[in-house]
């Protein structure tokens, strides 16, 4: 599995406001936290200019009226571990926690989707693992997380996207399939991955463009990889075809417990957020360059308020780079272990930064001291919250 945010695509519902920029009185762009943009009513048009067909987001009504009624500070986004397995061994796989453990069971799931559509999530990211390795699994989520009402994002390495597999996911009403890629260069790529997948990866994204749904790449950046040729030619390539780039920082968790060597700095993140304002829009009308945390004038953390992850075996966790269970989905509502979250100052949105990947305070107090240790985490007993009732205990992992 590749490192990605939220979180991928948390920001692409930092749609453009309609012709006259920022809401009436302010001199700021709105975001999705501040004001909940309303779908522009040009774009499916925009979108049928572009491609020929209308893309699956602008055929979704319900999702566009259940848009408007989120309130910030909701639950919105749940990035949902399909499964574990993956026909690929990165060198960087955050998910690396979750490799080898027995996936929950369909009926377990099913009332976690049903929860979360009660609670108000209206975004998926969903992935792996590879999503596309338990092909059942993945179709029960996309049949019952409500896909009339819901964005979907499915994430892929792209080694098995294929047409037949995409058009399989677009009848599914996905909305958008986002692609990792590690470089830009060929070679570099493959090398990381499996021969042949950079070409596997530049197909598909055509393909998918093809089938009209939206599409993405996704590349995941050191200190130093930042300013490499491999990361000048992803962006070349995401420029080239008119897609988003999402950029997501590395982060100490994984195949890189514990390591700040390789995080970026503030002056990284300052660059990264200098392409976001320069590099221009796509056809959307979204931001070319993205990070799960940017959000108009007020860029924050969403981990907790506002997104959280779901592993292949049914933890709930803040984020899934922030490998801290809450609580098994087989024991416990996810309204009950979300307001124990959010009796902790870091999870309400308040952070201007990537917890995980860029504040030091929170990496050198929760997640450096806990370097090699069984992951994940009990989130009780390391953030001081409390408990609810009916918790079965994590066996041997910091209680």
């Amino acid at each position: 599995m590749w490192m990605h945010g939220p979180v991928v695509a948390c920001a692409d519902w930092d749609l453009p406001p309609k012709p006259g920029g920022s809401p009436a009185g302010t001199g700021r762009r709105p975001c999705r936290r501040c004001l909940f943009i309303k779908l522009s009513r040009s774009l499916p048009d925009t979108l049928r200019r572009e491609t020929g067909q209308t893309h699956m987001y602008a055929d979704k009504p319900l999702l566009h009226e259940r848009q408007k009624r989120h309130r910030p500070g909701g639950l919105r986004t749940i990035a949902l571990d399909v499964t574990s397995r993956c026909n690929m061994t990165c060198s960087h796989c955050y998910a690396e926690t979750f490799n080898r453990v027995d996936m929950v069971d369909m009926g377990a799931l099913g009332r976690a989707l049903e929860e979360f559509y009660t609670l108000g999530v209206l975004h998926y990211v969903i992935q792996g693992g590879e999503p596309v390795t338990s092909p059942k699994r993945l179709e029960f989520v996309l049949r019952h997380c409500h896909p009339d009402e819901t964005y979907i994002n499915v994430v892929s390495n792209g080694w098995e996207m294929d047409r037949d597999r995409i058009r399989w996911l677009k009848d599914l009403k996905v909305d958008k399939i986002a692609f990792s890629l590690d470089s830009g260069i060929q070679e570099e790529h493959d090398a990381n991955r499996l021969p042949g997948s950079f070409q596997r990866v530049v197909q598909a994204i055509d393909w998918v463009r093809e089938a009209g749904l939206l599409s993405s790449i996704s590349i995941v950046v050191t200190h130093d990889s930042l300013y490499s040729e491999g990361f000048r030619r992803a962006y070349d390539l995401a420029r080239s075809k008119g897609i988003r780039m999402d950029v997501q920082i590395a982060e100490p968790v994984g195949k890189w417990d514990g390591r700040k060597d390789m995080l970026i700095t503030p002056e990284d993140a300052a660059y990264i957020k200098h392409l976001q304002q320069t590099s221009g829009r796509i056809s959307t009308g979204q931001t070319m360059i993205n990070r799960d945390i940017y959000c108009g004038d007020c860029d924050h953390c969403p981990a907790g308020i506002e997104f959280m992850s779901l592993s292949a075996n049914g933890h709930l966790l803040p984020c899934n780079f922030l490998q801290f269970s809450l609580g098994n989905i087989r024991d416990r509502s996810i309204r009950q272990m979300r307001d124990s979250l959010m009796e902790s100052s870091w999870f309400r949105g308040e952070v201007a930064n990537c917890l995980c990947g860029e504040n030091d305070d929170f990496i050198d107090r929760y997640i450096v001291p806990y370097a090699g240790q069984p992951k994940p985490l009990d989130a009780y007993a390391v953030f001081g919250l409390e408990k609810p009732p009916g918790e079965k205990p994590l066996c041997g992992h910091a209680q």
